[in-house]
């Protein structure tokens, strides 16, 4: 009788009660002897409700369903559990030497019932086969009845439904072996004990072997090429492994798979593809490429001979023969499936390292076509994915937004980590193209993923995109702030980090520490190269390099830096045509606004300006506020005409803000000259003698109009931020532009008054609203009424009181009392 194992024993002693394992052979006497040592009850029937101590043996898997409900804290054996570990196999066979002791216990996994045979065939390469197996392995075959479907079965060393229909065996008598304990459970099916399969099935049939090969090869190929192997089925067991072999799997792996293969299949054309893998596995790609021409050279399968051609190419790209490696790659795309896609891809990877970008892009088009009609969803997705980034680098923000949102896609549902990075990716093409909408709900959408699946990666990318953002909307201290919060080690993100944080120093003048940083950007090629132009001044190689690799965006930046007078002309025409309006709010942008000379070009700078709080203006990358105007008069000026739907006569607006001067005419054109000093172009246009802005004009009022009348709560949210303090309307200006002020202040009152209303009663920021409201007009007793019910509701009925002690008095005041 075998040991039980020692990993076992300290279970058992912690044990109340014992259910034995139904798997045959799994050393049941051994359990029983234990159990009676022990003093405790063996039983074929289950154990009663509250019974202690009690070993029970069930005969089928389907009783351990009348397990006592309170028993169900008691310890349920497997046949894994028995299964005999080195140690205990060791002690079992103390006669035997080391190497038969491993030997045997290879052959047989540890199953205990084939330790009388280790110990009495020790030598025998196949004791399955000798007649003193008989002897001890007949007893535990299934009966009559069961054996023809078991002998079938056992040539597969994995059973799965697929297999037992592949092999006509009934699902009557599959779900009989498996409940008798003959099979196995197994993680992806069942298996016999591997002793007794070889036992059932000596020689198995060949027809039987390839079909239960075919039912596992795409889902469990090493079963299938184990059940070949065993069949010695030598062709179709080479030719299932040159299909799933890689390089990547290793040298142990590719020289275990060959030195499995009898000799005289050791110089099969795909003997010659794996012994290529492992050369190139090795780190010897002259002599994989040897070994792939061989194998060409040879009679292959249309499939395999591209799975050959493909992996030649790589090792020919790997050793710098381009032209050779394109050639195979093209070959083997020509098929049809996995391989197709993979040699897509690699050849448009080369051809994007060889500048063919053109090229590359229909070679990607075609990995995402081949992997789409091959089912692989991960793949086309990650080919997607990289051809948006192929149109990023070019500077194709647009081009690039398709292939991301279909990678989204694909992405997720199943692959919440890569479908957060491709929101990242599309978030940052929405940054360059100025969609900032765009850009908002990419990012909730990178956060919520985060948020579900946590990771350091995915939390660095997702703060370098919000850096980006920081850049471009003029905070490089809010970029710096973000990047010191990555701690993820992908070399990808640090030196993209690296860059950024170089950016951000150059832009708040510490050139020092911007060289430092840009020292661990080094591996991002040309944008490294273009952010150290910028910071030394010497832009002429950068702007040369960017027109060879098509990197329009790197030569944007390179060109407005330069500035010559046709390079503002050349970077114009550019961003109006990829659509880089974020660039046009940089402070490099600035120059462009001259260029502007009709109405098409002037609306991609238009003049923003904001009222509520302190008054701003920003054009062109410009912020003027009210210190930066020569005269309050000419702010003055430009905030009428910028508010005013229509242009204004020079004589109604000279002696308006001029009515004492000798000459109101010519202090009005004085004004419109500093404001052309001011903002480095024209602002102001004049036609038959009526004054108008010549860009377009955005304005917080503006848009806090269109959100009133649209009811758009959450817009009216965002524009009367904060609602901490109270809001003003123009307040630098009280006296030159006091009718302004009051349509201004009658919108933001009635804005106010709907945003209030908007908030939930028992709501905190209904009673912030209410406050803001009551200071943004002391005389508006309604509100000042809401904010006592609301005071009152919470049980603050001292803040009540002191509401209503403020209402009395501006009733009074008002008369109403």
């Amino acid at each position: 009788m075998a040991p039980l194992p020692q990993r076992l024993l300290s279970r058992l002693d912690r044990a109340s009660g014992v259910v034995a394992p139904v798997d045959v052979g799994a050393n049941q006497p051994a359990l029983r002897a234990w159990a009676a040592e022990r003093g405790w009850s063996v039983q074929r029937t289950p154990p009663v409700p509250g019974q202690r101590d009690w070993l029970w043996c069930p005969e089928r898997r389907g009783e351990l369903g009348q397990l006592p409900a309170d028993q169900t804290g008691a310890l349920i054996l497997s046949g894994a559990d028995l299964l005999l570990a080195e140690a205990d196999w060791a002690a079992a066979l103390p006669d035997l030497g080391p190497a038969r002791q491993a030997a045997t216990l290879t052959y047989s996994g540890g199953w205990p019932a084939a330790l009388p045979l280790a110990a009495r065939l020790p030598d025998d390469p196949a004791p399955h086969l000798h007649p003193l197996a008989t002897a001890l392995l007949w007893p535990l075959l299934p009966p009559e009845p069961l054996l023809a479907s078991a002998a079938r079965l056992a040539v597969s060393t994995l059973i799965t439904p697929a297999t037992a229909a592949r092999l006509n065996v009934p699902r009557a008598d599959l779900d009989a072996l498996h409940g008798g304990g003959w099979l196995w459970p197994d993680p992806h099916g069942w298996t016999f004990p591997e002793p007794l399969r070889r036992f059932l099935a000596p020689h198995p049939d060949p027809h039987d072997a390839r079909q239960a090969a075919q039912a596992l090869a795409d889902t469990h190929p090493d079963a299938a090429l184990d059940t070949l192997a065993h069949a010695a089925l030598w062709e179709g067991h080479l030719t299932l492994l040159a299909r799933v072999a890689r390089a990547g799997q290793g040298e142990a792996s590719l020289r275990a798979a060959l030195r499995r293969l009898p000799e005289p299949w050791r110089g099969a054309p795909p003997a010659l593809y794996l012994a290529g893998l492992l050369a190139r596995a090795a780190h010897d790609p002259p002599h994989a490429e040897t070994l792939y021409t061989r194998a060409l050279s040879g009679p292959l399968d249309a499939p395999l001979r591209a799975t050959v051609h493909n992996a030649r190419g790589v090792v020919r790209a790997l050793q710098g023969d381009t032209d050779a490696a394109l050639r195979d790659f093209g070959r083997a795309a020509q098929g049809q499936g996995v391989t197709a896609g993979e040699a897509g891809y690699n050849r448009a990877t080369l051809l994007v390292q060889l500048g063919r970008h053109a090229e590359a892009e229909r070679g990607l088009q075609g990995a995402v076509a081949a992997f789409r009609e091959a089912g692989d969803l991960t793949r086309e997705a990650q080919s997607l994915e990289t051809l948006g980034a192929l149109h990023f680098g070019r500077g194709l923000l647009r081009e690039a937004l398709g292939p991301y949102r279909r990678a989204l896609l694909l992405f997720t549902p199943d692959h919440p980590h890569d479908a957060a990075l491709t929101h990242l990716n599309l978030a940052e093409c929405h940054v360059y193209l100025g969609e900032l909408t765009q850009v908002a709900h990419h990012l909730d959408g990178a956060a919520r993923l985060h948020e579900q699946h946590p990771s350091a990666q995915t939390f660095g990318w997702l703060r370098r995109v919000q850096a980006v953002m920081a850049l471009q909307t003029g905070d490089p201290a809010q970029a710096l702030a973000l990047l010191g919060h990555i701690q993820h080690g992908d070399r990808s993100l640090q030196a993209e980090a690296a860059l950024l944080r170089a950016r951000a120093h150059r832009e708040l003048g510490q050139p020092d520490a911007a060289q430092a940083a840009l020292r661990d950007a080094s591996p991002l090629g040309l944008r490294t190269e273009l952010e150290g132009a910028l910071l030394s001044g010497d832009l002429d190689p950068v702007i040369t390099a960017a027109r060879h690799e098509e990197a329009r965006l790197e030569l944007v930046t390179a060109l407005l830096s330069r500035a010559h007078p046709d390079d503002l002309t050349e970077a114009l025409d550019l961003i109006r045509t990829h659509g880089y309006l974020s660039l046009l709010g940089s402070r490099a942008a600035a120059p462009l606004a001259s260029l502007a000379q009709d109405p098409a070009t002037r609306a991609l700078f238009p003049l923003r300006i904001q009222t509520l709080g302190p008054l701003r203006f920003t054009h062109a990358g410009r912020q003027v506020q009210l210190g930066d105007f020569p005269t309050r008069k000419s702010a003055a000026l430009l905030v009428a005409l910028a508010l005013s739907d229509h242009p204004q006569s020079r004589e109604t607006l000279a002696d308006r803000f001029w009515p004492g001067a000798k000459n109101p005419l010519a202090s009005l054109q004085t004004a419109v000259y500093h404001l052309r000093a001011t903002f480095g172009v024209p602002v102001v246009g004049t036609e038959r003698g009526l004054l108008h802005l010549l860009f377009p004009v955005i304005s917080d009022l503006a848009e806090l109009r269109r959100a009133l009348r649209s009811q758009d709560l959450t817009g009216l949210a965002e524009l009367l931020r904060p609602l901490t303090a109270p809001l003003s309307v123009l307040p630098d200006l009280p006296a030159e532009l006091g009718e302004e002020r009051a349509q201004a202040e009658r919108l933001l009152h009635d804005a106010l008054r709907v945003h209030a209303s908007a908030q939930p009663d028992t709501d905190v920021r209904r009673r912030d609203a209410l406050r803001i409201l009551i200071a943004a007009d002391p005389l508006d007793t309604d509100s000042r009424e809401d904010l006592i019910r609301w005071h009152e509701l919470h049980g603050e009925h001292d803040l009540a009181e002191s509401e209503r002690a403020h209402l009395r008095e501006t009733r009074a005041a008002l008369g109403l009392d």
